[in-house]
């Protein structure tokens, strides 16, 4: 990419794992359903990048594709977070996320509020957000690299 921030965050060796994931969807013509199933272990950070990576390389039916993948992507992880709850077993769920998930989490959840707001949040939304922020703080000791780690992974086992 020539976007020398981006290239500083994702570093070399994730953005050439990023070209030839895009290549493979593209050569490939994967439809949205193919992308998410490509994608659903990838972290949110590593999705866009290849959202804009597509974007920069005037992709631009890919790049639609993708966005249109990481918003059904975002629905299914709010909506595996919502049977994690349910079930008690938001802990194992959440681990499985790193900071910046977990934070996006918040954000489709709609309790990604100041502190005024979340006396407007019903008792359970207080819930969530607790427990989410209980996460990425503990997540703060830990850093989760999850999704670039399994990218990583999944682009070495080709």
């Amino acid at each position: 990419m020539k976007n020398k921030i981006i290239n500083n965050l994702f570093g070399k060796e994730l953005i050439q794992a990023m070209r030839e994931m895009l290549e493979e969807f593209n050569n490939f013509h994967f439809d949205v359903d193919e992308i998410v199933k490509a994608m659903k272990d990838i972290n949110e950070s590593v999705r866009v990048g290849l959202y804009l990576m597509a974007l920069e390389k005037n992709m631009d039916v890919l790049a639609f594709k993708i966005n249109t993948a990481n918003r059904k992507l975002n629905i299914i992880r709010k909506e595996k977070f919502l049977e994690a709850y349910e079930k008690k077993e938001v802990d194992k769920f959440l681990s499985m996320l790193g900071k910046g998930d977990k934070i996006s989490l918040m954000s489709d959840l709609g309790i990604d509020v100041d502190v005024k707001g979340r006396a407007a949040l019903s008792k359970e939304q207080r819930d969530y957000y607790r427990i989410i922020s209980n996460s990425i703080m503990d997540s703060q000791k830990d850093d989760k690299r999850d999704g670039i780690d399994k990218f990583m992974k999944y682009k070495k086992e080709d």
